[in-house]
């Protein structure tokens, strides 16, 4: 039996106790103390409980999440951290956003934070089926993007080594954006050279990439290349569920797939323990208390269970606050059903999808 996580439902006393860290007068946020003072909010002493914040803490409207959007990219990444979480003894990891338009925004992931993280990361892939004492070949972004350092911790901590193929989404974008088809071809074809080159020289048992890259893998790989590999892990953009069933019973029949939803910002969520009755939809689980996301319509109340709505998240954690940030992305509501629905009693995540890609464009290539 797999141990659970220390997750649940949002609480008043963790709302409480992350809001008089971050609003603290003398050691809080530089930029949130200067939000409350502009906006009157007093949130300090006025924050007793979920339901407050919600009213007076979380962003007022678009204009007020631009502000924090563009301080986030051009301000010092401490003026978003208590000062006391700046000068104790635990890590910081500095993250900047991996999504390909304009300037990325940067954020951090402490060392408790990241502790709470991993125990979820390890607890979802054992209940996947995620192998131990595997090799993993990580496709996917490195340099400043949190995924990158996560795999490799994730590998090392499971008895393997991370072999890794870096990507970066933004150089995609533009090729695609400023014509260069050309190019564009010929980044893919670097990538797929160094994942074949990999697959022939070394012990692989895990692959982690994004979702594009594994619905593009049966085209540049041969299929005895993956006849070791044991498991499967993918997040970026949302796989659709013709892919996610071609994965699961043409590529890699009989073993286990499972999906991440998130970002440097927003962190991560798990795909719900895969069950028939999924019908190969991608239904994620948000890691509550330290992050809790709902689906929101235009009033920005909670979309009904079983409608999509824009994807709006609070990241309430000791190194972060982020108070109701809406997504590009949009969603499904999903009440909790299967064998995790009494373990995660709140709102999960249905088939998380970014308009752009609606649109008949592949806005990151790869991504």
């Amino acid at each position: 039996m797999v141990k659970p996580p220390p997750l649940h439902a949002v609480s008043d006393e963790h709302v409480r106790t992350i809001v008089r860290r971050h609003l603290h007068p003398e050691t809080g946020s530089p930029f949130w103390l200067e939000r409350d003072r502009r906006l009157g909010a007093n949130a300090y002493s006025t924050v007793d409980g979920w339901a407050a914040a919600q009213e007076l803490l979380g962003f007022r409207d678009e204009a007020d999440q631009e502000i924090f959007e563009e301080a986030s990219r051009r301000r010092p990444a401490e003026d978003f951290i208590p000062a006391d979480v700046v000068q104790d003894d635990d890590f910081l990891w500095a993250a900047q956003t991996g999504g390909t338009t304009g300037l990325p925004k940067h954020s951090t992931w402490g060392g408790a934070y990241w502790k709470h993280v991993r125990d979820f990361s390890h607890y979802a892939m054992d209940t996947h089926g995620i192998p131990h004492g595997c090799n993993w070949l990580y496709i996917s972004p490195m340099g400043p993007h949190t995924i990158g350092r996560l795999v490799v911790d994730w590998a090392e901590a499971r008895g393997g080594m991370c072999f890794s193929i870096d990507l970066d989404p933004r150089i995609v974008k533009i090729f695609g954006e400023e014509g260069m088809t050309a190019a564009y071809n010929r980044y893919v074809q670097h990538i797929w050279d160094q994942v074949n080159a990999v697959l022939e020289s070394q012990r692989i048992g895990v692959i982690y990439g994004t979702a594009r890259l594994l619905e593009m893998l049966p085209e540049y790989v041969d299929a005895k290349l993956l006849k070791d590999v044991r498991g499967v892990v993918h997040a970026g953009s949302s796989m659709p569920m013709q892919s996610h069933r071609l994965l699961r019973e043409d590529v890699f029949p009989g073993v286990p797939i499972v999906g991440m939803y998130g970002s440097s910002t927003t962190s991560i969520s798990w795909q719900k323990p895969f069950e028939p009755q999924d019908e190969h939809q991608l239904i994620y689980i948000p890691s509550s208390p330290w992050v809790t996301i709902d689906m929101v319509g235009d009033d920005n109340a909670p979309v009904a269970f079983g409608e999509e709505g824009r994807v709006r998240v609070w990241r309430l954690t000791d190194d972060q606050l982020l108070p109701g940030f809406l997504e590009r992305d949009r969603a499904r509501r999903v009440e909790p059903f299967g064998a995790a629905a009494e373990l995660f009693p709140w709102p999960w995540i249905g088939d998380p999808f970014s308009p752009e890609f609606t649109e008949g464009r592949r806005v990151e290539g790869v991504y």
